[in-house]
C-alpha cells in the first residue's frame, strides 16, 4: 500500500510503526519478511547492476484477555543496511593503477511495544527501541609493481548502540451505510499519528593503516610491507532525527481500504560536523486493498478471497546533490493469498485468516540530468503473516 500502515487497525495484523495499533488484534500474530532487490545505476553515459537480498524483520503480538482492549509486541528488524564496492580504474598516465571503495554492516534494532484501548475506539501505544550495528568502511590505493610504489589501505569499523521511542495513538469513527433506509454496512474512519524521538547511537571502533606491495587487495594481500597507523577506542556518534506520521484510512469490513498518510523525519536538526547540510525527509503515500468475497468461513473461489492491493509513495530525501534535490518515487503491487482455519471463540466458531504476503514494487531514486545518478529498483518482498487464539480461558461442563 505504498508504506500508508500508520492508520490502519486489524484483528489479525499490526503495524510497529504505530504501536497503538496492538490493542486492536483480536488474534496473536507471528509476522516475518525478507526482500530481493534487482537495481541498475546510470548516469548520462554508464550503467552498473546490482543484486541483493536480507532478512527485514520479525515480529509477535499478542492480546490479553482482559475486559480493556489491549496487547503486547516485540521483534527485531533491520533499520539501514550498508553495502558497496567500487573500483576506480585511474588515467593510465598516472601511476595509479585504481582506487577502491568497501563499505559493509547496517543498524537493526529490537523494540518491545505495548498498546491500549484508553476509551472506546481511541488507542494509544508505546514501543522501546533498541538499535545496534556495526559499520566498516575501507579506502585503499593500488599502484602497479613495475612503479615500485607502495600501495595502501585505509579502514575504519565502529559498533553502534542506541535506544529511542515510538508513541503511537488511533482513532476510529463508525458511520452506519443505509440503502433505501435499510443498513447496508459500516464504514470506518480511522485517524493514526505517530511520533519517533531523536537519538544518539553512541559507537565504539578503531582504525587501522597498512603498506603492501600488489595490485590484487580485493583477492588477499600477501605483500605486507608495514603497518602505519593502529588507533583504537575511537569514538563517534551517529545521530536519528525525530519524526512524525499522520495518516488516515477508510474501510468497510475486511472487504476494502483506502489509505494516506504523510511522514516528515527532521533532518535537518542534524549537524554533520562537516560541510554537508541535511533536510528535513518528507514522504507522501497513498494505497488501497480490497477483497472480493472476505467471508472466509463460507464456500467461494480462491481468488475471490485473495487479498489485492495496490500503492504509491513519492518522498523527498534528507540530501542534496551540488543544491540539487534528491527524490524517490514508488509503486506497488501484492497479493495476500489466505491461509484459514476455524477456532472457538467466546462460544464462536470464527475463521482466522493467516497470509502468504507477495508484494512488487518499482522504486525510481534521482535522474540522469545534470550530472546526477539515477537507481532504478525491483523490489521483491516475502511475507508470512500467521494468526491463532492463544490464552484462551478453557469452560468446562
Amino acid at each position: 500500500m505504498g508504506g500508508a500502515t500508520i492508520s490502519q487497525q486489524s484483528d489479525n495484523s499490526f503495524n510497529p510503526a504505530n504501536p497503538a495499533s496492538f490493542a486492536s488484534l483480536r488474534f496473536t500474530v507471528f509476522d516475518v519478511g525478507a526482500n530481493m532487490s534487482l537495481g541498475t545505476l546510470s548516469n548520462a553515459s554508464l550503467s552498473a547492476e546490482t543484486r541483493s537480498g536480507n532478512f527485514t524483520h520479525f515480529a509477535m503480538a499478542f492480546p490479553f484477555e482482559t475486559k480493556k482492549k489491549m496487547a503486547a509486541s516485540f521483534g527485531t528488524g533491520q533499520y539501514s543496511d550498508i553495502g558497496y564496492e567500487i573500483k576506480n580504474t585511474e588515467n593510465a598516465d598516472t601511476p595509479v593503477n585504481y582506487s577502491f571503495y568497501k563499505g559493509d554492516g547496517g543498524i537493526n534494532r529490537v523494540y518491545v511495544g505495548y498498546g491500549i484501548e484508553i476509551i472506546k475506539n481511541l488507542n494509544v501505544g508505546a514501543n522501546v527501541n533498541y538499535n545496534f550495528g556495526n559499520i566498516q568502511n575501507l579506502k585503499a590505493k593500488i599502484y602497479p609493481l613495475t612503479n615500485n610504489v607502495f600501495s595502501y589501505s585505509d579502514e575504519t569499523y565502529y559498533a553502534y548502540r542506541g535506544v529511542d521511542l515510538d508513541l503511537g495513538v488511533q482513532y476510529a469513527v463508525y458511520d452506519t451505510i443505509r440503502s433505501n433506509k435499510e443498513k447496508a454496512g459500516v464504514l470506518k474512519h480511522t485517524f493514526g499519528g505517530a511520533f519517533h524521538t531523536k537519538s544518539s547511537l553512541r559507537g565504539n571502533g578503531y582504525r587501522y593503516s597498512q603498506s603492501f606491495f600488489g595490485t590484487q587487495f580485493e583477492q588477499g594481500n600477501d605483500g605486507f610491507i608495514d603497518s602505519l597507523m593502529i588507533r583504537n577506542n575511537l569514538k563517534d556518534t551517529l545521530t536519528k532525527p525525530a519524526g512524525f506520521t499522520l495518516g488516515y484510512t477508510l474501510s468497510k469490513g475486511k472487504q476494502w481500504s483506502v489509505s494516506a498518510e504523510i511522514e516528515q523525519n527532521l533532518w535537518s536538526s542534524i549537524s554533520s560536523g562537516g560541510n554537508t547540510k541535511y533536510f528535513n525527509n518528507t514522504r507522501y503515500s497513498a494505497g488501497f486493498t480490497i477483497v472480493p468475497k472476505p467471508s472466509y468461513d463460507v464456500a467461494g473461489g480462491f481468488f475471490k478471497k485473495v487479498r489485492y492491493s495496490a500503492g504509491f509513495r513519492f518522498e523527498n530525501l534528507y540530501y542534496n546533490f551540488d543544491t540539487k534535490p534528491i527524490q524517490e518515487l514508488g509503486i506497488s503491487f501484492g497479493l495476500g493469498l489466505p491461509i484459514v482455519k476455524s477456532v472457538r471463540l467466546e462460544e464462536e466458531k470464527v475463521a482466522v485468516v493467516s497470509m502468504i504476503n507477495i508484494t512488487a514494487e518499482y522504486v525510481k531514486r534521482g535522474q540522469t540530468t545534470n550530472g546526477l545518478i539515477q537507481e532504478e529498483y525491483l523490489n521483491i518482498r516475502l511475507g508470512l503473516n500467521l494468526n491463532d487464539k492463544w490464552f484462551t480461558k478453557r469452560k468446562y461442563r
